[in-house]
C-alpha cells in the first residue's frame, strides 16, 4: 500500500512480488490511495505473471471514490480504461482458471471508470 502510486517503481514491485511469493500467497496486492498508471500495471502484471500470481489492484478509483462529481472523461480516459481492463480480463483468462464474479465486477467497473456494473453482465461474463 502506497500514499502515492509514484512510489511504486520496478525495484519496489520486485521485492513486492517476491514477498508475496515466499508468504504463499495466491494473490498479490498493488494499491494505493491515488491512481496507479498502466505502465505500473503492466509491469505488475508481467512480474506476478511470471511469479504464478493473480494481481489485484486497488487505487483511487475503488478505495476513495470522489466526494464531489468526477469530470467528463475524455476519449483517451476511456480508451485508456477500456485497455486496462481487457488486459486484465486477457490476464486472467490465459490462466485457465474460471473467472469469478467478483473479478468480472472489477474489470467492469474498470472499464465504466467506476459505475457499478449491472450484475447481468457479470453473470453473462463469469459463465453462471
Amino acid at each position: 500500500m502506497k500514499t502515492s502510486a509514484s512510489e511504486f517503481n520496478e525495484a519496489q514491485l520486485r521485492r513486492g512480488v517476491a514477498l508475496s511469493r515466499r508468504l504463499g500467497a495466491d494473490v498479490h496486492l498493488l494499491a494505493s490511495i491515488t491512481p496507479v498508471d498502466e505502465a505500473v500495471r503492466i509491469t505488475a502484471r508481467e512480474l506476478c505473471d511470471k511469479a504464478g500470481l493473480e494481481l489485484e489492484v486497488l487505487d483511487q478509483a475503488g478505495l476513495r471514490p470522489a466526494a464531489h462529481k468526477p469530470v467528463p472523461a475524455t476519449e483517451a480516459d476511456g480508451l485508456g480504461r477500456l485497455r486496462t481492463a481487457t488486459a486484465d480480463l486477457a490476464a486472467l483468462i490465459e490462466k485457465g482458471k474460471p473467472v469469478s464474479h467478483g473479478q468480472v465486477a472489477w474489470i467492469l467497473k474498470t472499464a465504466s471508470g467506476g459505475a457499478a456494473p449491472v450484475p447481468g453482465r457479470i453473470a453473462a461474463l463469469s459463465g453462471r
